[in-house]
């Protein structure tokens, strides 16, 4: 028994028509009602995010919405510790899977485990370090640097219990975090080509926006590649 969840901000109603596309396409799917960051008051915020907690340290200053994304998969990571499944897929709204998306899901579940966390990515953006199955075109691998994203996972009874231990506060996105294996306790497994694409663009974009200015891009950009190349360094060690 495998059950689907996916966050879903009720105010987004732009995006129901994907809700109802996933819940054709995903085993047995539930909502999971997304956490609004911005509604959230400063003394809920400081309870549970923080700066500086984690090497490398993260250098830039979390959104609300990027709280609030975190914190509503948390919630799908708690559907799954109590559902007694060994394993649920939890996938974000603006999500789109592809004709063979089925092929890759059936790959992923044959070698899922209760400890297992298997990333359907949208772009080939990691490097394999272990290959660990292929199938139909599908290969999955333990890539060298978890990449980013977090639009749709198979993930572990188990591995879920260690996620929700280690994030009761944090210091960046969610995405970013899940890179981080040698802190969250939990490894992280690809599936190339996984088949699934963004749908966010006809829906009103993305969620999580920031305003930027020329100067600010070039300095953001220069922060990001230090932070990457960190990550990996430490990637290379764990």
């Amino acid at each position: 028994m495998v059950q689907s969840y996916v966050i879903h901000l009720d105010a987004s109603t732009a995006r129901e028509p994907l809700v109802k596309a996933l819940a054709r396409g995903l085993p047995d799917l539930h909502v999971v009602p997304a956490v609004n960051g911005r509604a959230m008051s400063h003394e809920a915020v400081a309870e549970i995010a923080g700066t500086a907690l984690l090497k490398p340290r993260y250098p830039f200053p979390l959104m609300p919405s990027e709280i609030g994304c975190f914190l509503s998969h948390r919630a799908a990571w708690e559907r799954i510790v109590g559902s007694r499944d060994p394993f649920g897929i939890v996938a974000e709204d603006d999500v789109v899977l592809g004709k063979d998306f089925a092929t890759a899901l059936a790959l992923a579940l044959e070698h899922a485990s209760e400890d297992s966390l298997i990333r359907f990515p949208m772009s080939p953006r990691e490097t394999p370090a272990k290959v660990v199955a292929e199938a139909g075109g599908h290969r999955l691998f333990r890539p060298e640097v978890i990449g980013l994203t977090a639009a749709l996972y198979l993930l572990g009874r188990g591995a879920a219990e260690r996620l929700l231990e280690a994030s009761e506060r944090f210091d960046r996105p969610v995405d970013t975090w899940l890179q981080m294996r040698w802190e969250t306790g939990v490894d992280s497994l690809t599936i190339w080509p996984a088949d699934i694409s963004s749908g966010a663009a006809t829906t009103g974009g993305s969620t999580i926006q920031r305003k930027k200015t020329p100067l600010s891009e070039i300095t953001r950009s220069w922060k990001r590649s230090r932070y990457r190349r960190a990550i990996a360094k430490k990637s290379g060690t764990s």
